[in-house]
């Protein structure tokens, strides 16, 4: 099982419709298209917007036990990013637009301690955009505890939230690269199919791990 962590958003699919959005949604979705089994650690509204997420999430193949239901926020929701599309602002309630990220519910080193404790068999955990050492922690002793490979996503303008540990494997991308998500979701996958880290990055990159 592959285990993502990090905040996810709704996002725009057409003028009636909201999805996932957001780097974490991105990666565990291309994970299970690739065949995985995968549960998501994150927060999300209980809102309308965070109902359709959450559907979304359970249709995509992805599992949301350990998905937090945060009364007190509010989902954000992305424009869509499809050529052309209508962003739809109309059918959308109104308390889901333009959301400050501020006002968004947003994952914790507990809820990260509580999730993997729960879960506790996966052989892979893919951590995104850390902001705080804590839930880095938290995910890098829970992976060395289960023997799990550990992915760190982190954005270029970001400060280090801890050292990566050896055997791991760390990559800096800014938050809405959709190709960088579906190529570690293809590697979480490989990984967690026994393929060796080494090997399947190389696979699907055609470089070496640096």
């Amino acid at each position: 099982m592959i285990v993502v962590i990090g905040d996810v958003a709704g996002r725009r699919r057409d003028a009636n419709g909201v999805g996932p959005g957001g780097p974490a949604a991105a990666v565990a979705m291309a994970a299970a298209e690739a065949g995985a089994t995968v549960e998501i650690v994150t927060r999300v509204g209980d809102d309308v917007a965070g109902d359709a997420v959450v559907l979304a999430l359970a249709q995509s193949g992805i599992g949301h036990v350990a998905t937090i239901r945060d009364a007190g926020r509010r989902t954000p929701v992305l424009p869509d990013t499809t050529d052309g599309a209508d962003p739809g602002t109309d059918a959308l309630p109104a308390e889901t637009i333009d959301v400050d990220a501020s006002e968004a519910p947003a994952v914790d080193a507990a809820d990260i301690g509580l999730a993997l404790r729960y879960l506790s068999d996966f052989r892979v955990i893919v951590l995104m955009h850390p902001s705080d050492p804590a839930i880095f922690r938290e995910a890098s002793e829970a992976a060395g505890w289960a023997g799990a490979h550990l992915v760190v996503v982190t954005v270029p303008t970001s400060d280090p939230v801890g050292d990566v540990p050896d055997g791991a494997l760390a990559i800096s991308a800014d938050e809405d690269t959709e190709g960088v998500a579906t190529l570690l979701g293809r590697y979480a996958a490989a990984v967690d199919r026994g393929e060796e880290p080494a090997a399947a990055y190389a696979a699907l990159t055609g470089t070496p791990i640096d």
